[in-house]
């Protein structure tokens, strides 16, 4: 099964919300007005990364494709 990992730039997110109103059980909004990407791990300054399942694949590039600023992206890690 393959597996697949989102990798976020906090700092490019306008706070727009949009990923969190599609998938929050993975998204969330800080207390700074940008969203959060749960149970990331941080990367460089600003970077998150979030190893997902490949059920959860579609939603994501659902979730990448409606963000505003272009910051999440979701790549297959085999």
């Amino acid at each position: 099964m393959a597996k697949y990992k989102i990798i976020f730039d906090r700092n490019s997110c306008i706070g727009a919300g949009e990923c969190e109103s599609l998938s929050p059980e993975i998204w969330s909004m800080g207390n700074d007005s940008k969203i959060d990407l749960k149970r990331a791990t941080p990367r460089a300054h600003g970077i998150y990364e979030l190893e997902i399942p490949e059920s959860s694949f579609d939603r994501q590039r659902l979730v990448a494709g409606a963000c505003l600023s272009g910051c999440i992206k979701v790549v297959r890690l085999e």
